[in-house]
């Protein structure tokens, strides 16, 4: 017989050689579909675009995307819309919005630059809103798309306006609509 060390020291060889060999050989509960769908659909998120308004809103927007996409280490697309009225020539020069554009645009770069991401940012003419959002997610095979939105006092209707009812029902990706609550 050995030293009783030399046992004590074997036998806790040989209890951590068969936890392990458990641990590693053990078969894992099964995970509903339903669940694994879901997993998936946010972890398969690779690009994701963002519609930038002045506001709040979408600075919220921004930081939720950031937030989904920083693990999985997806592509972040900043898109301002200047919607240009039918009435004008689609390059007129619009100064005033293209400043407020540019400010919100900074804005939103800021926040994915303090996630460590950076972003691709566009500043796009378009008669149309929701048709410049749907043409920049087409154009670079957006995943996702998170609008921020912030609800108005309205008497009737859900008050998520013209351009997230657009997108919501037009895009071919995913559309996240992050509600801001009210601020009385």
């Amino acid at each position: 017989m050995g030293h009783p060390l030399g046992v004590a020291l074997a036998l806790v060889f040989l209890v951590i050689v068969s936890a392990t060999l458990f641990w590693m050989l053990r078969v894992p509960r099964p995970v509903p579909a339903e669940v694994a769908r879901a997993v998936y659909s946010v972890e398969a998120a690779r690009c994701i675009v963002v519609p930038i308004v002045e506001g709040i809103y979408s600075e919220r927007a921004v930081e939720l995307a950031c937030r989904l996409g920083e693990p999985q280490h997806a592509r972040l697309v900043l898109v301002h819309v200047l919607e240009v009225p039918y009435t004008v020539p689609l390059d007129t020069p619009l100064p005033e919005l293209e400043a407020r554009g540019q400010r919100a645009l900074e804005t939103a770069r800021f926040i994915a630059m303090q996630h460590g991401m950076k972003p691709e940012i566009y500043l796009i003419r378009h008669r149309s809103a929701p048709e410049g959002i749907l043409s920049v997610a087409r154009q670079v095979r957006a995943d996702q798309i998170i609008m921020g939105v912030g609800l108005k006092h309205r008497p009737s209707g859900d008050g998520l306006g013209r351009t997230a009812h657009e997108v919501m029902r037009r895009a071919a990706c995913e559309v996240i609509v992050a509600k801001a609550p009210l601020r009385e």
